[in-house]
């Protein structure tokens, strides 16, 4: 499957996913910021990430960043 074959809620998991991947910390690397995923995800709409998710994530992140801080533990 690719592009809007895919069905919306797993593009929205893909975006998701990356995003918390790349800002939490793993055995094999350090957190990037927020700011560097953000710009990760927007480097990859319309390759990798559907640019409608991406920009829906994006303009929702302060709600993303305060879910995150309190599942922090």
């Amino acid at each position: 499957m690719k592009g809007e074959s895919i069905p919306v809620e797993g593009r929205i998991v893909a975006v998701a996913d990356v995003f918390d991947a790349l800002t939490t910390t793993r055995p094999y690397k350090q957190p990037w910021s927020a700011e560097q995923a953000i710009g990760f995800l927007r480097e990859n709409a319309g390759s990798h990430f559907d640019p409608a998710v991406v920009e829906t994530f994006i303009a929702r992140r302060g709600d993303i960043m305060a879910v995150m801080e309190q599942l922090r533990d």
